[in-house]
């Protein structure tokens, strides 16, 4: 009962604040209102007032719980397994080839072709020489060779431009004080005399003739190669197969649930403003109970597993059975040789007349040149005046 305690005084209070403030008078309308106005009822005689409230409980689980399953779906790859070694299947297929046998025997021999004869002169001794030097035109050429030069400074002035009236008896001048450099080169006039001179060189080179045979030789192998004629059965097989398909399916559970009306009554007399502030009695609590929404849960269950029975084709399995065939000779060429055999016999000197030019003979002679003479102006930052007409332009006069 104290849920239904709590509710009348929350009652009780909200018609105490919704109560308007009158004078105190006793009437049945007025209650009606104030009764009216809290949400509840006045008794015939307008004595007392009911007010119902109703409160509806969370949905609560009640009795057992039910589960339907869904249909079973495929999960993952299929699992497959081989349950029986290779089967040979009937019509097998047949055929027939000749190979080696063994390793090939090998024989070598030798072909020696037609003889090439052939002449050539070459050189025979060392060769003598004998040489001769002849002078050509002599040729003259001079150059200017510089010495030491020598350097002389001069004070002056340059930049000069008037700065007095032009209207004056004399021009006063302002000017940048500089130095005036002369340098004087020495020079040496010298004079080349070249001569070219050439050396001719007269050889006589013995000769004689060298004449050569050459016969080729070549190399002839001759291959026996054993063979066999071999049949071969090649059978196609099967195995037999298992796979497994693992499954799902979706369990569904529905609880049943249910939900409380709780309704507490409760009588309020009057006060002397006509306000239902007096409860009289006990409040009566009624309850009943009322079926909620079920709760409904979903989940992914393991299903019933698919096997299926299949084959897969299996290796290729053969017999083969051979016997001798002919051999196959072969013969090739390998390389070829040259033999060789030489002889000399005596030819006609060779007399060669050369000419080359060596270093031409250079003789230098040496006069005095005229000097090389150059002036250099450079200003050294100060000013100075010509014709000074103040007292401070004679104390900076040029």
């Amino acid at each position: 009962m104290r849920f239904s305690s709590l509710v009348a005084a929350t009652t009780l209070g909200l018609v105490v604040a919704l109560a308007p403030a009158v004078p105190g008078f006793a009437g049945p309308a007025e209650r009606r209102a104030n009764c009216t106005a809290v949400g509840g009822t006045t008794s015939t005689n307008s004595q007392t007032c009911t007010i119902t409230t109703t409160v509806v409980g969370p949905a609560l689980p009640s009795g057992a719980a039910t589960t339907t399953f869904g249909p079973d779906r495929p999960v993952g790859p299929p699992v497959t397994v081989d349950t029986s070694e290779p089967v040979r299947q009937p019509n097998p297929a047949v055929t027939t080839e000749e190979r080696n046998a063994g390793e090939a025997a090998v024989v070598e021999t030798e072909r020696r072709g037609t003889p090439v004869v052939t002449e050539e002169d070459r050189d025979a001794g060392e060769a003598t020489s004998e040489d001769v030097i002849v002078a050509g035109t002599p040729t003259s050429t001079t150059r200017t060779e510089r010495g030491t030069p020598t350097s002389t400074d001069q004070a002056t002035t340059t930049n000069c431009r008037r700065v007095n009236n032009d209207r004056a008896a004399k021009p006063v001048e302002k000017c940048d004080r500089a130095v005036l450099t002369t340098t004087t080169t020495p020079t040496t006039v010298v004079t080349t005399t070249t001569t070219p001179q050439e050396r001719v060189t007269t050889t006589t080179q013995p000769r004689e003739t060298l004449i050569t045979t050459t016969t080729p030789v070549t190399e002839v192998f001759t291959t026996t190669q054993p063979r066999e004629s071999c049949t071969t059965t090649t059978f196609q097989t099967v195995i037999a197969t298992a796979s497994t398909q693992q499954t799902t399916r979706t369990a569904t559970t529905s609880q049943p649930t249910t939900r409380t009306t709780t309704s507490t009554t409760s009588t309020f007399r009057f006060d002397e403003m006509d306000r239902p502030t007096i409860l009289t009695g006990t409040p009566t609590v009624a309850t009943s109970p009322a079926a909620g929404d079920p709760i409904v849960t979903t989940a992914e269950v393991a299903g019933t597993p698919v096997v299926t029975a299949g084959t897969r084709p299996g290796p290729e399995q053969s017999d083969v059975v051979c016997t001798p065939a002919a051999p196959v000779i072969t013969t090739s060429d390998g390389d070829t040789r040259q033999d060789v055999t030489t002889a000399t016999a005596p030819a006609a000197s060779v007399i060669k007349l050369t000419r080359e030019d060596i270093a031409p003979l250079v003789v230098e002679t040496e006069a005095p040149g005229a000097p090389i003479v150059t002036t250099n102006t450079r200003t050294t930052g100060e000013s100075c005046f010509k014709n000074p007409s103040t007292a401070e332009q004679r104390r900076n006069r040029c």
